[in-house]
């Protein structure tokens, strides 16, 4: 429908290599709303859940899909694999081994791949609001934030260890400061 060809649309405009769009039914299993991608090189698909295409309008899941593909067009998979020393591939071979190897720093690591990895959500937010879904993006989180029943009041230092997406009003706050 519509928003297939949105997200179609979106995708070419950017040059992302769209081989398949999925709707999957995650309200069996929870009311959580999310959208991902995932694949290798030019064969990538996007994921949307059924829960997201309900509780959000064709504009905010066009803002929401404009941030997972941010993370694509900026790198962040392999940007964060390099942060971490890796310089050559295969990637999911070095995290597997990165993981074995410093395994007695896991609090150490955990802590600063959540920074990084905020820090990529803070990006992909940017640059969701540059392809022009800043005020679709803004409501679809807010949607998302009460469907999900999330806490909004998080103490400052506990989410900066334990999230790999900053709270909310951080997110909404770091919106409203783009040009």
């Amino acid at each position: 429908g519509e928003l297939r060809e949105r997200i179609e649309e979106l995708a070419s405009r950017i040059e992302f290599p769209l081989k398949k769009l999925y709707k999957i039914d995650g309200s069996k299993r929870s009311s959580h709303s999310n959208a991902y991608f995932y694949g290798f090189f030019k064969n990538k698909r996007i994921v949307l859940y059924d829960t997201l295409i309900e509780q959000a309008d064709t504009g905010e899941i066009l803002a929401i899909v404009g941030h997972e593909l941010g993370h694509w067009y900026l790198n962040h998979t392999v940007r964060l694999y390099i942060s971490f020393g890796f310089d050559s591939r295969p990637i999911l071979i070095g995290f597997i081994l990165f993981q074995f190897i410093y395994s007695p720093i896991e609090n150490l690591f955990t802590f600063l791949m959540n920074i990084k990895s905020r820090q990529h959500e803070f990006e992909a937010d940017a640059y969701s609001k540059k392809l022009g879904y800043g005020a679709q993006l803004r409501s679809g989180l807010i949607k998302i934030q009460l469907k999900n029943l999330s806490n909004l009041n998080n103490d400052k230092w506990y989410s900066a260890y334990h999230f790999s997406h900053p709270p909310l009003p951080e997110r909404l706050s770091a919106l409203e400061k783009i040009d």
